[in-house]
């Protein structure tokens, strides 16, 4: 578990209020035959194309967890006009009422999509940092065949699923929903001979490999499915409306996880305080994905037909972003308690000394000391005190 995993889903926008309007699921692409592959940029396991609008280049995330969003900034240089706004909850479970609007035709790659709905950010701070304008949603994918490669650098839309390589031992069904064709599918959790499954979100704009919500850890819990390592209080995940509200989290083992017929074992996850369950950009570095949202199936295409091993070692705190500092999110391994504060200001870590970033640099740099020890610098958040703290990867 990587230190800076600084924002666990950012991009995953669902509506919780549709108001008047009955669907997001409108628009389309204007080719009728098309094939195109898109480089990406990867900033933190997001993938980030180029798109024209009016002939000038923007950056937008691919988000398969997400409406279609664009900032406040695009939204007035466009100079785009809002009649609704919906209340929209992110990723950490907060909700904020958000403008919709229509994007002018966007072109990606050699297609072009015109009539889309989007949702115009209020709080564009970490679209500033990501260097990004906007994300492209399922709802604007909806149509599409959609590819995403790891090893290639790209994402491919089609509209003939024959175009890709496809293997029926690794699919599966996907629900989309009716409002804005999110892609949900199950997975399979197993612990020796227990066995269960769980409906979960494909979410590419979450920057991980598996996140569980605490609605749907507090159902499975008595299936001993997860064994607990570590329950603690604590906000350490960020969503586009801000930082989760403090909650009783946990971090937890389950040995084997099955995704469209691969196989992983020994997966760590955290508890997220968002309603929904993810599998995130992670997965990507294991095999392609392919989303046929038409006929409603997910392929992945692993890179390798081994069981895959994910034992890894995690610190004992998480960071997050608060008031333009980097802080303590969440004390995870009590032994710190008494030490360590969730709030406390992280000034330095093992060799990495975050007093030369700022947080936009903290956010985008994948951080972290080369050894298992490491020297801790801390500023206290209660006496302003500087402490230095030696903790271990366990």
């Amino acid at each position: 578990m990587k230190f800076l995993y600084l924002f666990l889903a950012f991009f995953c926008l669902n509506l919780s209020v549709a108001q008047n309007i009955k669907t997001l699921n409108t628009g389309k692409v204007i080719q009728k035959n098309y094939n195109t592959n898109v480089p990406y940029k990867d900033i933190k396991g997001l993938m980030v194309v180029e798109v024209i609008i009016k002939g000038k280049t923007y950056n937008f995330i691919v988000d398969t967890g997400a409406i279609s969003a664009i900032s406040q900034q695009l939204y007035d240089e466009l100079g785009l006009k809002s009649s609704s706004e919906l209340n929209v909850s992110d990723s950490s479970n907060l909700k904020q009422p958000m403008k919709l609007t229509t994007l002018p035709p966007v072109e990606v790659g050699d297609i072009i999509f015109k009539e889309i709905p989007a949702m115009v950010a209020n709080n564009t701070h970490f679209f500033q940092c990501l260097g990004v304008d906007g994300c492209i949603g399922s709802n604007m994918l909806r149509n599409c065949v959609v590819k995403f490669s790891y090893k290639d650098k790209t994402v491919s839309f089609t509209n003939k699923r024959k175009n890709f390589d496809t293997n029926k031992e690794n699919r599966t069904d996907l629900l989309k929903d009716k409002f804005q064709s999110n892609p949900y599918l199950y997975i399979y959790l197993k612990n020796n001979d227990i066995v269960g499954s769980e409906s979960v979100l494909f979410d590419s704009g979450m920057m991980g490999l598996y996140d569980l919500s605490l609605s749907a850890y507090d159902t499975i819990k008595k299936f001993n499915i997860f064994s607990v390592l570590h329950q603690a209080k604590g906000a350490y995940s960020i969503g586009i409306h801000g930082v989760e509200n403090q909650e009783e989290h946990y971090m937890l083992l389950t040995p084997e996880l099955n995704f469209a017929g691969a196989a992983f074992k020994n997966i760590t996850t955290t508890t997220t305080s968002g309603e929904i369950s993810r599998i995130g950009s992670q997965i990507l570095q294991y095999g392609d994905v392919i989303i046929d949202y038409p006929h409603r199936y997910l392929y992945f295409n692993p890179y390798t037909n081994e069981v895959i091993d994910l034992t890894e070692k995690s610190w004992p705190v998480q960071p997050v972003i608060k008031e333009d500092k980097l802080v303590v999110g969440i004390v995870w391994d009590s032994l710190y308690n008494d030490t360590i504060n969730e709030g406390d200001e992280i000034i330095k870590f093992g060799e990495i000394d975050y007093s030369n970033f700022d947080p936009c640099e903290a956010m985008k740099l994948n951080l972290k000391p080369k050894t298992d020890t490491a020297t801790i610098t801390l500023k206290d958040k209660n006496s302003g005190e500087i402490k230095n703290v030696n903790i271990t990867k366990k």
